[in-house]
């Protein structure tokens, strides 16, 4: 025993235990839940970082005020007391004159200092003067005008400077998709273009340092006015933001999943290695080994198998992380950052809970093992189920909630494991009481007595593989309903053009033309703007947080429209379509945002005129659908008398593009929006993040195969003896091969089975209400998944480390 204690023998058995069957398989299971906490915590690490660095380059300044209101004098003066810089835009639609052609654009001035950050691109590269216009390329065409020509703006006429190109914030508004034009703020006052009632947006730029912008914000904030918002860097928005969001959602969905197939696996292989050890730990207590060196041996083995999982997990989480950004490519747009030393720590942690969690059971069992054991192979430490159990499931959900930020998501996964449990005994109890009628080989009728006499056994072997199969299988569908989901929202006909502020007298001419040219378009919406003020006759502002009415749709005016018909894409959730007087349908999220029920009535304010009409239905509507889509829709009665602008929308193939040019021309004051770039990149994004999905479910991939080789050599080893006796007594080698067959088919069908149901039933909870994604049905996981089982159980029991073959040779020996 003085052996024992010595630091080379104590070593030489760690080394010697890590080499071996079950402890080999924690330590890469282990690794590869390293590999998956750390790869999608150095994307997300990174991506943050490159996002809080360029986010500015986004807005082009530290911090915006934007709004339909002019900010007051006092306000820029206090920002410039503290020492802040201050940059002034405004964006407004007009008419652009040149000889006798006209064309309405979206026009924004700026000052000398715009902007603080981010590229502003004109061609030729020049300084913004007033006298100068600057017109996109689009607008250039329109109006058939070089550099040096000159055009009228209101009563002002101003030369032609060059090509605007790019905007460093012009993802922030849809307006900046029509013609454009920049001009420098002077030019404004000189044009007369604006008058009272003039709809115009501000937007202030602050540039300073973090101390000051921080007072400042705090002293401007409780000052603003309704449809006044203070923005900073940290809360942008674009169209491919949901797309990625939704993206880094999945990959820790994905990153979790893996972490739960490898604790399993390291379940699995501690649990067996602790069963073979007692014989071990009782002689060693007989020769005279204590407690302390006992630890310490066990001790010296989980830091061993923590410090190499570790090191090969983090190898190959920080090559995914690799593989990954390098899928997103251009999705991504911004210059990445430095890895931080933050998700090393994470994984660190994770990996030591992982493994404490796990090690307790097993390794205080080993403690406990009696030395009499030596004399009796029936006397062993037993450790109540209930703290077994306890310990697993609790530090499951922690795990899960800590890493995947989401307790919700968290208690819908050991949910889902819990409800795969109960579905799996049923299914154990149905299938082997349902088999006692079949009578088939002797082969089969040996693995269905095995199977009867150890029914815990079973339930365990079972187990195991059903929890790999669903786990990898709700990855998969998720996968599925996330990417296809979004492309299914963008089909090929998607409309790509929109139109809007077209005058009610242009209507029906615009409607025949696009007809006669066989357009698919939408049906024309009427656009009223209006104020949400007050619901059940109590301010609005009593129901929403002053700090949240940007984002509950009060802070602003909104596009209203009215509508007989229930629009494409929208879909009830609660009340009927109804044509009734004074009626409203309001979306889900603003009647969740604003507690809006049925039955409820709601004030609009309407340029100083009041509405009001009761809420008779609530709509789900989808955003990325690239459709008209409204928070509220009127009863006809309720709008019809207030003038309005109409909006459409259709797709224009690409060999009629001709025809843009020509509605442009024949009804110059209304503005056509092109979205196609636009479409495009959210297409591009969606294949990239669809490779990128591939590569960290590659990981899963892999430790489903651990779990699998895990079960099978715990279910191989504990046969063995069985087996040994059937050949004893006679059995031929092909009788035995054949009974494993049966058995492990047996385990493939059955926990693909019991996979299907859990599947289904905890995607129908993950998809509303994690991913925003209604549920569909999935009849292939019925068929597809117990087939997947049987072969994948098959041919991982001919590739493990205890396969039937290795067994088959053994036998054989004998």
């Amino acid at each position: 025993m003085r052996s024992l204690a010595r630091p080379t023998l104590g070593w030489g058995l760690v080394w010697r235990e890590i080499g071996r069957g079950p402890l080999r398989l924690f330590m890469l299971a282990l690794a590869l839940s390293v590999a998956s906490i750390l790869s999608v915590t150095l994307v997300a690490d990174r991506l943050t970082q490159a996002l809080n660095m360029s986010g500015r380059d986004y807005i082009a300044a530290d911090q915006v005020l934007s709004g339909s209101r002019a900010a007051e004098p006092t306000w820029l003066d206090e920002a410039k007391r503290q020492g802040l810089a201050v940059s002034r835009t405004q964006s407004f639609q007009s008419v652009l004159f040149a000889d006798d052609k006209l064309q309405l654009a979206s026009v924004r001035a700026v000052d000398a200092s715009f902007p603080f950050y981010g590229e502003l691109v004109l061609a030729p590269s020049a300084p913004v003067t007033p006298g100068h216009i600057w017109l996109s390329s689009r607008l250039l065409a329109l109006l058939a005008l070089e550099v040096g020509d000159t055009l009228e703006l209101g009563n002002t006429e101003l030369s032609v400077a060059g090509e605007l190109i790019k905007e460093p914030d012009q993802g922030l508004s849809p307006a900046l998709l029509a013609p454009r034009a920049l001009i420098h703020l002077d030019d404004v006052a000189a044009s007369g273009i604006q008058m009272a009632g003039s709809r115009v947006s501000y937007r202030y730029l602050f540039k300073g340092e973090a101390q000051p912008l921080a007072q400042y914000a705090a002293w401007l904030t409780p000052k603003l006015k309704q449809g006044q918002t203070w923005q900073g860097p940290d809360n942008t928005d674009s169209p491919v933001a949901r797309p990625l969001a939704q993206a880094e959602q999945f990959f820790r969905l994905a990153s979790l999943i893996g972490v739960l197939l490898g604790i399993v696996a390291m379940a699995i292989a501690l649990g067996y290695f602790s069963y073979k050890e007692q014989d071990r730990m009782a002689l060693l207590k007989t020769l005279g080994a204590s407690r302390r060196q006992l630890f310490s041996w066990l001790a010296r083995l989980l830091v061993s198998l923590l410090c190499v999982g570790f090191l090969l997990g983090a190898v190959v989480g920080y090559g995914v992380h690799k593989l990954i950004l390098l899928s997103l490519g251009d999705a991504l747009a911004i210059p990445l950052a430095a890895p931080s030393v933050t998700p090393f720590a994470i994984a660190i942690g994770m990996a030591l809970l992982t493994t404490l969690m796990l090690s307790l059971v097993p390794m205080a069992r080993l403690l406990k093992v009696p030395p009499l054991r030596v004399l009796r192979h029936q006397a062993s430490a037993s450790i109540s189920i209930f703290w077994t159990a306890a310990i697993l499931l609790g530090g499951t959900f922690v795990l899960s909630g800590l890493f995947a930020q989401s307790w919700s998501l968290a208690a819908g996964l050991l949910l889902g494991l819990l409800v795969l449990i109960v579905i799996l005994g049923t299914a154990c109890w149905l299938m082997l009481t349902l088999l006692r009628r079949f009578n088939g080989s002797i082969g089969f009728r040996l693995a269905l007595s095995r199977l009867q006499r150890a029914r815990w056994a079973t339930l365990m072997q079972f187990g195991g593989v059903a929890l790999a199969l669903f786990l990898g299988s709700l990855l998969w569908v998720v996968r599925g309903e996330l990417v296809g989901g979004f492309l299914a929202n963008l089909p090929p006909d998607t409309p790509n053009r929109f139109l809007i502020n077209i005058a009610s007298e242009q209507r029906e001419p615009l409607r025949a033309r696009l007809d006669q040219a066989e357009i698919a378009r939408s049906q024309f919406y009427p656009i009223v703007r209006g104020r949400l003020t007050q619901i059940n006759e109590q301010a609005v502002a009593a129901n929403v947080d002053a700090s949240d009415q940007q984002n509950a749709g009060t802070g602003r005016e909104l596009n209203l429209t009215y509508s007989e018909q229930l629009p494409y894409g929208n879909r009830l959730i609660a009340g009927q379509w109804s044509r009734a007087a004074n009626s409203v349908s309001v979306e889900s999220g603003l009647a969740e945002r604003l507690a809006l029920t049925l039955g409820d009535t709601i004030t609009l304010d309407l340029a100083g005129q009041q509405i009001s009409a009761t809420v008779r239905n609530v709509r789900e509507v989808d955003w990325n659908s690239m459709r008209p889509n409204f928070y509220f829709i009127f009863s006809p009665d309720v709008l019809a008398d207030y003038p309005a602008t109409w909006l459409a929308s259709f797709y224009l193939p690409p060999e009629q593009k001709a025809l843009e040019v020509e509605l442009i021309r024949a009804f110059p004051t209304m503005t056509l929006l092109d979205v196609e770039a636009l479409l495009q990149q959210l297409r591009q994004v969606l294949a990239q993040v669809s490779q990128a999905l591939l590569v960290i479910m590659a990981l899963v991939t892999g430790a489903s195969i651990l779990v699998l080789l895990a079960q099978l050599e715990t279910t191989l080893a504990s046969r063995r003896r069985e087996l040994l006796l059937l050949r004893t007594l006679g059995a031929s080698l092909g009788l035995i091969k054949s009974s494993l067959h049966w058995e492990w088919l047996a385990a493939g069908l059955v926990s693909g089975l019991a996979a299907a149901v859990a599947v289904e039933l905890c995607v129908a909870i993950l998809l509303p209400y994690w991913l925003g994604l209604s549920w569909q049905p999935h009849p292939l996981l019925w068929v597809g998944l117990p087939l997947l089982g049987a072969v994948l159980l098959l041919l991982t029991g001919r590739l493990g480390g205890m396969t039937s073959n290795t067994l088959m040779s053994r036998l054989r020996q004998w």
